[in-house]
């Protein structure tokens, strides 16, 4: 598995067998992994949502801007790849994690609820649907977690969750691996 979180999380993930944590974030270090060989990514960001916590994500609306895929076809995969079905939404026991649609809007620091409700969506962030996109055009299956923070909430997370979603999602990795062989 192959992890790319913001680096402001900290050490919250370390790399292990099997696991990489990679400090670049970057469309270019998910490619690097798709190279590589990797199949499953865990791509986290921070969000903007009308309650905290984290989100799984399971679907995404990107109207704003270019995204990933813009431009000349990289080989990693087809020209006009089906994003359907794309996140992987591991089942955690967790009953404060949440799944949802995300937005991509230009910078969450200047977004409102406003938005949140015309769309529909569970949360907004300015990064990570691009990472997201070029792992499936490569192929890969995508966990996208989401740190979600209301507009007044200015804690910090409890980070310990990621290792359990880690748990979870190799489990999921490895049963859909054994029914396809």
């Amino acid at each position: 598995m192959y992890i790319v979180i913001p680096r402001d999380w900290g050490d919250v993930v370390s790399s292990r067998d099997g696991i990489f944590v990679c400090e670049e974030y970057s469309v270019e270090s998910i490619r690097k992994g798709l190279e590589n060989g990797e199949k499953t990514f865990l791509i986290g960001a921070d969000a903007l949502s009308n309650s905290g916590g984290w989100l799984l994500v399971r679907d995404h609306l990107a109207l704003f801007g270019t995204g990933s895929l813009a431009g000349p076809n990289h080989p990693s995969g087809p020209r006009f790849p089906n994003l359907r079905g794309m996140y992987i939404v591991p089942r955690v026991q967790d009953r404060s994690v949440r799944s949802g649609i995300v937005m991509k809007v230009p910078d969450t620091r200047f977004s409102t609820g406003a938005e949140l409700k015309a769309f529909s969506c569970d949360a907004l962030v300015s990064s990570g649907i691009d990472l997201a996109v070029a792992a499936a055009h490569g192929g890969a299956g995508v966990v996208f977690v989401l740190n979600c923070r209301t507009p007044a909430d200015r804690s910090r997370a409890d980070f310990s969750f990621l290792n359990t979603l880690i748990q979870e999602t190799e489990e999921v990795r490895s049963s859909e691996l054994q029914r396809n062989h």
